[in-house]
């Protein structure tokens, strides 16, 4: 019998609700005892279930990839944040295809963040210098209240998210609208310290954080942590921790950070695990706005405004409070992602 009429008779009894067993006894009472087998149906009932209805043989052995994995790489270098199902739309390919990818490239999800999947010897000795010298000067002179630290963040106006479901035999799942190949987005970039957030900025439609754009903000927010916590400024002297982004390293941003006398803490590439805005703020940012959908620029930035709003005194020092921890378990695990 030709293997696509059996397929369609396979689809139509699915849809009916027809078990497997069944379905494979039927055809073989009409078409003859060697028609097909239970085994069969059922591999095609498990395609059906996924909400893969092609009728077509899959390629099989390794897939071939269409990827160029350089392209792949500055992509996510661009914008750690993107969900695989995303990068996967810019493609034109499946999510399990650019899973497999990433891994090639060696990508791993962290906190949001794509990042090496495996650190290099050299980056787990530096990572691990790094927290025990910043241990060792907090243990000899207390500094946590100084710090201010900062990093950004893409805010989707769609955060609804596609999720698995358990269904029964034959039963077929919801149509849901897949995310738009190129997502509304606008990026939040948020400065605190343990009294709360000193500053935000929305990159305006069009920009690119670069460092003159940078080195403003960071103007800026002095000025109003000037205002805010003068006693940290004049007295104290405050501690900048931010990521190794190109804006953040850049020359300019160095001769602006020395003309504002900002002293930066060290911190390790590809380390969102010891960023206290990763680890913490965005990560509660982010169980913030699942499920939610925002139809305009006002919507996603008053969503951020209520969340911050929302936070405690309590809640920034407990993010700021932890980081000796997490400084210790990177050195417990000689430089390995912990988290």
């Amino acid at each position: 019998m030709d293997k696509r009429k059996l397929r369609t008779i396979f689809e139509y009894e699915f849809r009916r609700g027809t078990n497997a067993a069944q379905t494979a006894r039927n055809i073989n009472n009409v078409f003859g005892e060697e028609a097909t087998n239970e085994r069969t149906v059922e591999r095609w009932y498990a395609r059906f279930r996924s909400r893969d209805f092609s009728l077509e043989d899959h390629p099989h052995g390794r897939p071939k990839l269409k990827v160029n994995n350089d392209e792949l790489r500055k992509l996510v270098e661009s914008d750690p944040s993107q969900t695989s199902a995303v990068l996967s739309q810019h493609f034109n390919i499946s999510p399990v295809t650019i899973d497999l990818h990433l891994r090639q490239i060696g990508k791993v999800k962290k906190l949001e963040k794509w990042v090496p999947h495996k650190l290099s010897a050299l980056q787990k000795r530096h990572c691990v210098d790094v927290c025990l010298s910043l241990l060792n000067r907090s243990r000899n002179e207390p500094f946590l209240h100084r710090i201010v630290t900062c990093d950004e963040k893409w805010i989707l106006y769609n955060n609804r998210k596609r999720k698995k479901v358990i269904l029964s035999p034959g039963e077929v799942p919801k149509t849901i609208p897949k995310p738009e190949l190129h997502q509304r987005k606008i990026m939040v970039t948020v400065w605190w310290t343990m009294e709360g957030i000193v500053h935000y900025d929305f990159l305006p439609p069009g920009k690119t954080k670069v460092a003159d754009y940078y080195s403003l903000e960071l103007e800026e927010m002095m000025k109003k942590l000037t205002v805010k916590q003068p006693k940290l400024v004049n007295r104290d002297k405050p501690l900048l921790l931010h990521d190794n982004a190109k804006a953040h390293s850049a020359k300019k941003t160095s001769a602006k950070l020395r003309e504002l006398g900002l002293e930066t803490l060290p911190h390790p590439p590809y380390s969102p695990d010891l960023a206290p805005t990763d680890y913490h703020f965005f990560l509660n940012f982010d169980n913030f706005l699942r499920g939610r959908k925002f139809n305009s620029e006002e919507a996603v930035k008053s969503a951020f405004e209520n969340f911050a709003g929302s936070l405690s005194l309590e809640f920034f020092r407990k993010g700021l409070s932890c980081l000796p921890e997490k400084w210790q378990k990177c050195v417990d695990s000689n430089g390995e992602y912990f988290d």
